[in-house]
């Protein structure tokens, strides 16, 4: 018998058109804003903020605005966010910055005392020039000079890198190759992976010995737990899968407090249910906790579609 194996059905040709439109219509509201906002009220200029006179934080905020539209019609379509895909809304921000800058130019009608227009690039060049800080009092600093020119550039990567956040964020997640839909997780379970935290002084050579141990043999316990637990999963073990994490349940909330934990989630599809169990270490908590990859096992579609009914 014929070997029978699923074909991916071709990428719609209207889904990247409709990426594109839709991150070009964001990104002109953003720039509209920021226009009205600049000639409607007194020294509004949401892409002069600077934080720590470096970072371009109102830049930032502006290109993430604008790339909104690219993200959402991703996540509805299903296009994913491909290295050339990305590549060119950063190639259409730089143009779209531009332009804005442009069309602002052109619709002040600058002209010198012959009535002569000025043109776009002697008025980006006096723009950059004039560059200068607002002082504690309100009032403006001195011109920077060229050197307004490094804060200009600093501007649009600002705007650009604000631009792709929303796809790179898409970028990293899972996708299904097959359905062409971005994949869903859900969270299974924690297992411990170390001993709970204690004080042990650097005096006290045994009681460090012994508290380096305990947190060894916990990480081996978490490992073989995990092992078990992927096993299960991988051989379509449900009541094996379920009773494991089962055990740990009700202890959650102590496992989370502990120095080092697994999390584990199923990844799925939620067309064909193609999935896999994935288990990341996470480590620290608040500001300093991390997560690590650090399993993958991947499950049947049946397995799927009970796990996550």
């Amino acid at each position: 018998m014929a070997d029978l194996t699923y074909q991916p059905a071709a990428p719609a040709r209207d889904a990247r058109f409709t990426v594109l439109a839709s991150g070009l219509a964001t990104t002109a509201i953003a720039l509209i804003g920021v226009y009205l906002l600049a000639n409607n009220t007194e020294d509004f200029n949401v892409m002069g903020w600077y934080a720590n006179y470096v970072l371009p934080i109102g830049a930032l905020l502006v290109g993430l605005v604008a790339s909104s539209g690219y993200g959402i019609a991703s996540w509805m379509t299903g296009q994913k966010i491909t290295r050339s895909l990305l590549v060119t809304v950063l190639g259409l921000q730089l143009i779209a910055y531009f332009a804005g800058q442009y069309l602002e130019v052109r619709s002040h009608d600058f002209r010198f005392e012959d009535g002569t227009p000025v043109g776009f690039v002697t008025y980006f060049d006096f723009a950059a020039r004039s560059f200068a800080w607002q002082q504690k009092d309100g009032s403006a600093g001195q011109p920077l000079g060229v050197w307004g020119y490094l804060f200009r550039l600093l501007e649009i990567v600002g705007f650009c890198a604000g631009s792709v956040i929303a796809p790179l964020v898409l970028r990293a997640v899972p996708y299904c190759e097959s359905c062409q839909i971005y994949m869903k997780t859900r969270h299974a379970g924690l297992l411990p992976a170390s001993a709970p935290a204690r004080r042990v002084k650097k005096s006290d050579a045994e009681g460090q010995a012994r508290y380096a141990m305990e947190q060894e043999e916990a990480a081996t316990r978490g490992s073989a737990l995990l092992t078990t637990l992927g096993e299960k999963a991988a051989a379509g073990d449900f009541d094996g899968y379920r009773n494991l994490l089962a055990e740990h349940s009700p202890k959650n909330k102590e496992i989370d407090k502990l120095p080092t934990r697994i999390a584990v989630s199923v990844i799925r599809c939620p067309k064909c249910s193609t999935g896999h169990l994935l288990a990341k270490l996470r480590t620290g908590h608040g500001k300093q906790q991390s997560e690590k990859a650090i399993a993958r096992y991947e499950l049947t579609p049946t397995f799927v579609r009970v796990v996550s009914g």
